[in-house]
């Protein structure tokens, strides 16, 4: 076979598989469900999924949500270890606002619940498996610590 057609069907089975590989891990992409609980003023709830083996929550989220009503749903997030971090926009600026130290001035919750008693946990420290299937979680929003 001469070399300039068995490169070209060397580079279509790539591209074929390369598609393949897109389509299956579509559809084999859940939805991640989150209810908020501890919602404490009028105020908008916003999420932030971000890769659950960072060591730092990143400035870009992977994704982001917003909801007026404590309910949120990220579609189609493909399998892995995630973390999310929740907050209510008390006032309306669309971010949330800290202090000098970085303690949150709104109230604010992480995936897995993790106390905020010790400064804000890492995504490692609240990270969760999501699979093929929709994964449903319930976050807890917790009260800011008095204001710097």
């Amino acid at each position: 076979m001469p070399q300039r057609i068995l490169q070209t069907v060397k580079k279509a089975g790539y591209q074929t598989g390369l598609l393949l590989l897109l389509v299956s891990s579509a559809a084999q992409a859940g939805d991640i469900l989150v209810t908020v609980g501890g919602i404490q003023a009028t105020g908008p709830v916003y999420a932030a999924l971000v890769s659950g083996e960072q060591n730092r929550w990143p400035e870009q989220p992977l994704r982001q949500q917003r909801s007026d009503e404590g309910e949120l749903r990220l579609d189609s997030v493909p399998p892995g270890r995630y973390a999310i971090q929740v907050f209510q926009d008390s006032n309306g600026n669309g971010l949330l606002d800290q202090g000098r130290r970085g303690i949150p001035l709104e109230p604010v919750g992480l995936s897995s619940n993790p106390p905020l008693l010790n400064g804000k946990p890492t995504p490692a420290d609240s990270v969760f498996e999501h699979g093929t299937a929709d994964t449903q979680l319930h976050i807890r929003l917790q009260s800011p610590k008095a204001k710097q």
